[in-house]
């Protein structure tokens, strides 16, 4: 994906410190030894902030952006009481061109956290995710593939053979539509289009297949689209380390209205938008 291609913002997943909050152990200096210094310099040029927790997120930005910089901050709580409503504001925001952050109570934004179903509705809306920090490109590209983050099993290697991969990949497609579960499976670049090729040929249409190579890098590759789309397109994807994850789009779970409207007014009575 070219820089030219990019007409919206960007939405980046940046994971947040595990260590539990205290006003000692957050102390500035502290806080920046335990974040890559690429994720703080990030985090210094967006204003706009998807949160599982406003109050965990102020503790941590209050601490890491200058004043006037923390001054412009706008919050979108999104959390598991939240709607497909609640996914509306932040997508605006991108499609104007500018950039967004998901941030997490703790740790990876996007697996166990309800930030995948905005992640996929960005993928839907061509919008371009890019995943910051974690050491694990598995996780990375879990988070980055908007399926469901809730439940998910990594196959490792799969068959070499042309014959014993279509079964597998059979198998486990239709699988993940009954169970929901994500998977997640790993193979080594030169072999990328080949894979790419038997996952279209294998998999269901209705199934949602997401490659993310470079991942850890300053140009990661992260595209996640229905098979259907993959083959109607003709997609490729480079010869990159890349991780292959496939399932169904992560999608926000039904609440009862009544909760919600008590949920809206409390953020009304608190001048929240």
């Amino acid at each position: 994906m070219s820089e030219e291609t990019i007409k919206t913002g960007t939405l980046y997943l940046i994971p947040t410190p595990l260590i539990p909050y205290s006003p000692k152990t957050w102390e500035t200096e502290l806080l920046r030894a335990t974040m890559p210094l690429k994720t703080v310099e990030r985090l210094h040029k967006i204003t706009h902030f998807i949160v599982e927790s406003e109050k965990s997120a102020v503790h941590l930005l209050s601490r890491l952006l200058t004043p006037e910089q923390y001054s412009s901050i706008i919050f979108y709580p999104l959390d598991e009481h939240s709607s497909k409503r609640d996914l509306d504001a932040p997508l605006e925001v991108l499609a104007q061109g500018k950039d967004c952050a998901v941030l997490s109570e703790a740790g990876m934004p996007c697996v166990a956290d309800p930030g995948a179903a905005l992640v996929a509705a960005a993928h839907r809306a061509g919008v371009r995710v890019f995943p910051m920090g974690s050491d694990s490109s598995i996780i990375m590209a879990l988070a980055a593939s908007g399926l469901n983050g809730q439940s998910f099993t990594f196959l490792g290697y799969l068959p070499r053979d042309g014959e014993e991969l279509h079964k597998k990949l059979w198998a486990e497609g239709n699988a993940s539509l009954r169970d929901g579960v994500s998977r997640i499976f790993i193979e080594t670049p030169y072999r990328n289009s080949k894979t790419l090729r038997a996952c279209t040929a294998a998999l269901p249409d209705a199934v949602q297949l997401c490659c993310a190579g470079n991942l850890g890098t300053d140009a990661p590759f992260v595209r996640s689209a229905p098979v259907s789309i993959w083959k109607k397109e003709g997609l490729e994807i480079p010869e990159l380390p890349t991780v292959f994850c496939f399932g169904v789009s992560a999608a926000l779970p039904r609440r009862d209205p009544v909760r919600r409207v008590i949920r809206l007014s409390r953020r009304e009575e608190r001048g929240v938008p």
